[in-house]
């Protein structure tokens, strides 16, 4: 086997730790359309995530859902067991961390009208030009328990329904340079979307707490799968490291899910991975579901969770 089939295939999913399921499901369904149900897990006690969330018996209940033009799945996870707290009280745009996800639009200003008395945004549309990519329209709002949702539209985002799916996830890193090259070398990131920039500076204030806040960002994609991330680095203000007491289902966003090659042996995936010298939060898991397959969990430069997802079909 390859070198290259270890390797990820685009961002299969984001896992959010939830306070209460009902009313995030509600929120992402009813007003963002996320009506594709991908898998639910009813409430019970899940033993493959003994390692992850540090106990030896974790219950919780959740949901994965995308929308219908696909993208990237968020799965609503309430947690049980062990009690699940905020990862923090006042995020911040920075934090290091999963810190957002972007849902592609066909019409960003229309959207705005539409439901500006029913999301909570954090500023009209705003846009800029992004060199090698063109016309970039964004606006920021929040979602119930406070993540952030970050909309998007513009001549490089093709959208046939009034939402297209998440396209990427945002990861705020301490090093931009150290991230863009663990990704790329070790995850499968093997394409450049939008090349590093610093445009958005000054541009987010409204969610990240500062005054004309720098920052630099980028946009990977897999050439063998869907599903892209944004790598971005907050030079000022700084994002804080994350708590070292948070657990996989805190409050908030809680790691990013590759897509690792079908039919590959978990197993030799992973050893693959302890070979390169990652650290590992859990070790090769099977699932028992219909669809089979596996898991395990490592971590980025940063310790942010990485779980590395396999399936048999």
């Amino acid at each position: 086997m390859s070198i290259a089939m270890y390797k990820g295939y685009g961002v299969h999913h984001c896992v959010i730790g939830v306070k209460r399921l009902d009313i995030m499901k509600t929120f992402y369904q009813d007003l963002l359309e996320f009506n594709n149900v991908f898998i639910e897990f009813p409430t019970g006690e899940y033993a493959p995530l003994r390692e992850v969330t540090r106990t030896s018996h974790p219950r919780y209940t959740s949901i994965f859902l995308s929308q219908e033009e696909g993208g990237i799945i968020i799965g609503l996870t309430q947690m049980i067991d062990p009690v699940p707290r905020a990862i923090r009280k006042d995020f911040r745009y920075g934090d290091i961390g999963v810190a957002k996800l972007t849902i592609a639009v066909s019409d960003l200003e229309r959207l705005y009208g539409e439901l500006k008395d029913r999301l909570n945004f954090c500023s009209r549309p705003k846009s800029l030009e992004i060199s090698h990519w063109g016309d970039y329209h964004f606006m920021y709002c929040r979602d119930p328990e406070g993540n952030l949702i970050e909309f998007i539209s513009g001549s490089n985002v093709s959208v046939r329904n009034r939402f297209g799916g998440v396209r990427w996830l945002g990861v705020s890193v301490t090093n931009l340079h150290r991230s863009l090259s663990f990704y790329q070398k070790y995850l499968g990131f093997d394409t450049t979307v939008i090349s590093t920039h610093t445009n958005f500076s000054g541009l987010v204030d409204e969610i990240s707490g500062g005054n004309q806040t720098k920052v630099r960002s980028c946009v990977l994609a897999s050439s063998q799968g869907e599903g892209m991330v944004e790598l971005f680095e907050v030079l000022e203000p700084r994002g804080r490291s994350i708590p070292s007491s948070t657990r996989w289902g805190d409050f908030g966003f809680t790691q990013v899910c590759l897509n690792g090659k079908v039919g590959a042996n978990i197993y030799k995936v992973a050893a693959h991975f302890e070979k390169e010298g990652m650290e590992f939060l859990s070790g090769p898991q099977l699932m028992g579901d219909e669809k089979g397959g596996g898991f395990f969990y490592i971590k980025d430069p940063d310790g942010i969770p990485l779980e590395f997802l396999v399936f048999n079909q």
